[in-house]
């Protein structure tokens, strides 16, 4: 072997030897100390702020908790059979009036047990609803704001402020309605079922899936000013097509859909009650300025639900209200034949 060639076969197994020792992820050191994987990217919950990076497998103030697999019934639910011309109804719904019993920095769907790190919200519903009620069972059998005192669910918006200063909702009111045309076939709300409606996040007025109305003013935004005496009013409709499967989802949202021409299909087979929530504002002289969402501008509205019924009275109210062709009001009674 030439000396040429011995010298360039030294160099090959000295440049190989160092590849060996630093793999992707070493620092080269001596003893081949392992550096740690980067940081997963947190994944923000649409509806949510997320401005911290959690490292993997820990939990940060600020950031989503590391979700627990998604809880899913315990049986089959059964898919109804629809039809486009059920019996004709005026009305299908319950407009319960809740009142806001307290408020919190806390979010128990998207940061579960981390008090105090959320935007803040409104709370109505269940008055013990705060960061440590990790699940919907915890709320069953509890007090409420709302007019059935066998509906202890939770439900909670972001807090209004004008100039820095709360602005106190009136009587909000949540309405179940059918959101589907056959409406004998919708279904009440699972035990367990959690829901986030609306996104912070939505970037615009313009793409903004709620209204805002006062006396001669409906629209996608607030109004430079509504007549005195005259509530602002925010209203704002959820999507009604459940996946028949999971009582929620590592995005709070994508259990459910909207229907398509008046009926639940494909992945989303099962009609559940429609919500839609209803928030009046009295502003004093019917001044708008200065208003603003704890999580945003106006068209940042959005809201959470944590089903707390007793489950047999809400399935008697859904049947009577909804399937019955009822318009009730919040303790179950037809308004129009009480």
């Amino acid at each position: 072997m030439s000396p040429a060639r011995a010298v360039a076969l030294v160099l090959i197994a000295a440049v190989t030897a160092t590849v060996v020792a630093c793999k992707p992820g070493d620092n080269g050191a001596s003893g081949g100390t392992t550096q740690p994987p980067p940081s997963a990217s947190p994944v923000c919950h649409e509806g949510h702020d997320c401005s911290a990076e959690p490292s993997a497998g820990t939990s940060v103030p600020g950031s989503p908790s590391p979700s627990a697999p998604n809880p899913t019934v315990s049986a089959s639910v059964p898919v109804p059979t629809f039809t486009d011309k059920p019996p004709q109804a005026q009305y299908r719904e319950i407009g319960m009036n809740c009142t806001v019993n307290h408020r919190l920095n806390d979010d128990p769907v998207v940061f579960p047990g981390q008090p105090g790190v959320s935007h803040n919200h409104s709370f109505v519903g269940n008055p013990s609803t705060d960061a440590n009620t990790t699940t919907a069972e915890k709320l069953v059998g509890g007090q409420t704001s709302c007019q059935d005192k066998k509906d202890a669910s939770a439900y909670w918006f972001p807090t209004l402020m004008q100039n820095g200063t709360v602005v106190n909702p009136e009587t909000v009111t949540v309405y179940y309605k059918s959101g589907v045309k056959d409406y004998r076939t919708v279904q009440p709300f699972p035990a367990g079922f959690r829901l986030l409606v609306g996104d912070m996040r939505t970037p615009s007025a313009e793409q903004f899936g709620g209204t805002w109305n006062c006396t001669g003013y409906l629209g996608k935004e607030i109004p430079p000013s509504c007549p005195s005496g005259s509530s602002l009013i925010v209203r704002y409709q959820a999507p009604s097509c459940w996946d028949g499967v999971h009582l929620d989802t590592s995005d709070h949202k994508s259990h459910m859909a909207f229907p398509v021409d008046g009926r639940c299909t494909g992945d989303h087979p099962v009609p559940l009650p429609m919500f839609e929530m209803k928030v009046p504002y009295k502003l004093p002289g019917g001044v708008t300025a200065g208003l603003a969402y704890s999580s945003g501008p106006s068209y940042s509205f959005h809201y959470d639900f944590m089903n707390g019924w007793d489950q047999q009275r809400q399935a008697e109210v859904v049947a009577h209200c909804i399937n019955g062709g009822r318009q009730c009001n919040g303790l179950g009674v037809d308004r129009h034949k009480p």
